[in-house]
């Protein structure tokens, strides 16, 4: 049943896209993809609509030397670490891992969430 369960929610879990943007990010953000800034062939930012459904934009640095720093593995759908989390506000606490949202364990509600990022 654990099995069923689990498969079920990698259908419901909806996949991102990674859009490589210049300059600046653009004012509309579609959900469901990864923002990802960069200039002169350096990335240095990434962005996306928080996944909750709060549509708040989350801006990532990806600057090593700055503080927070988030680190961007492009394979296999793209991943993030550490896990992003909100402490503000709506509190969305996930792993973005393959171009996937993972609430972790202390969120409520993620099946609901992700059906909603489903449904767009």
């Amino acid at each position: 049943m654990r099995n069923l369960i689990h498969r079920f929610r990698n259908v419901v879990r909806p996949r991102f896209r990674i859009i490589e943007v210049e300059d600046d990010f653009p004012e509309m953000m579609e959900s469901r993809a990864l923002y990802v800034l960069s200039e002169d062939g350096d990335t240095w930012a990434a962005a996306m609509v928080c996944p909750c459904g709060c549509r708040t934009v989350l801006h990532l640095n990806l600057i090593a030397d700055q503080r927070p720093c988030w680190y961007l593995n492009r394979q296999g759908g793209g991943s993030l670490t550490p896990s992003v989390w909100r402490r503000d506000n709506c509190g969305a606490h996930f792993w973005f891992r393959g171009g996937r949202v993972y609430w972790t364990p202390d969120q409520p509600h993620t099946l609901m969430r992700d059906l909603r990022l489903w449904r767009g």
